[in-house]
């Protein structure tokens, strides 16, 4: 499975300002509400914040993947954030999170999909190449190569 379908480079953000998990999750759901008016905002960071009680999503290595499905969601999306600071996310090795990949799915029977992209993205940021690539680029179009280049 290719990741590049999910995203595109107005779903990238570089720099981005954070001070905390909640202001986080705040400013991200507001992206996605902007791109999809018929989300509801509350609806969406509630899920988001609900999924992050059960446990976190910061996987490690400065990484979170934040995931949802959403049943007004027509298909899936990745949202990719490099923070500007580190942001304590409650990871599972106790590091702070500077980059995040975001995944908002329909929801279906099986859910797939939404596996799938998680799978996908799970082994790609295994690799350390990858991640020290996604830490050193600078720019957007530098992020989606760096992510074709591995998917």
């Amino acid at each position: 499975m290719k990741l590049t379908p999910f995203l595109s480079s107005e779903k990238i953000f570089v720099e981005f300002n954070a001070k905390n998990k909640l202001n986080f999750f705040s400013k991200c759901v507001d992206i996605v509400v902007k791109d999809h008016p018929d989300f509801d905002r509350e609806e969406v960071l509630e899920l988001f914040l609900r999924r992050e009680e059960t446990m976190s999503t910061g996987i490690g290595k400065g990484v979170a993947i934040p995931h949802i499905v959403y049943h007004k969601c027509r298909a899936h999306e990745i949202y990719v954030f490099k923070l500007k600071s580190e942001i304590d996310f409650n990871s599972l090795d106790g590091r702070p999170v500077r980059f995040l990949f975001v995944v908002i799915g329909n929801a279906t029977k099986s859910n797939l999909i939404h596996l799938q992209i998680l799978a996908k993205l799970a082994r790609m940021l295994r690799k350390d190449q990858f991640l020290k690539q996604l830490f050193e680029a600078n720019s957007v179009d530098e992020i989606l190569e760096i992510i074709k280049r591995y998917e």
